[in-house]
């Protein structure tokens, strides 16, 4: 069984559906920057850390060691010294296709261009939303005509792809 640790933040819910959808791999870090979590509302919830020091996640890492580290919605950018030491281990769920729309807003700011929307999952690497790609799904923000539509659409293709690229991986 791989070992997972998985980067969220305010809302929480890639981290929860994971959680759900755990098969050949175990979750055993969450971590967040975000005390205001939703996610820290669950139940059975594996060892979170909360913090922003980012010597004491690379520590928590070390110690645990994980297969994988996930980053899903985790709004703060890794540095390098992590991404140095779990390289080719770190894969991010991004909400456009790249390599449009980098950084924030990036599912706002391709639904408003009607370009590039949907999900890309990919290896973590120093430069921001870079880095192997894994898996693009396409939406067709057409047929969606307010944002927040769009948005839960985007949602549903996150909840349904991560954890199916996770259990490629960890095979």
């Amino acid at each position: 069984m791989k070992k997972v640790a998985v980067f969220f933040g305010k809302g929480g819910s890639n981290f929860l559906n994971i959680l759900k959808h755990q098969t050949n791999y175990k979750v055993v870090l969450g971590i967040t920057n975000r005390n205001d979590s939703s996610a820290l509302n669950s139940d059975n919830l594996p060892d979170v850390l909360i913090t922003e020091d980012n010597e004491k996640i690379l520590k928590k890492l070390k110690e645990i060691n994980p297969d994988l580290i996930i980053l899903a919605g985790y709004m703060k950018i890794i540095p390098p010294l992590i991404i140095d030491e779990f390289r080719g281990k770190i894969i991010n769920l991004h909400p456009s296709i790249l390599p449009d729309f980098k950084g924030l807003n990036a599912d706002k700011k391709s639904y408003e261009a009607k370009k590039a929307c949907g999900i890309t999952i990919h290896y973590a690497d120093k430069e921001l939303d870079s880095g192997d790609i894994i898996l693009q799904y396409h939406i067709n923000p057409y047929k969606y005509d307010t944002f927040e539509k769009y948005y839960n659409a985007l949602k549903k293709a996150e909840h349904t792809f991560l954890p199916a690229v996770i259990e490629r991986l960890c095979d």
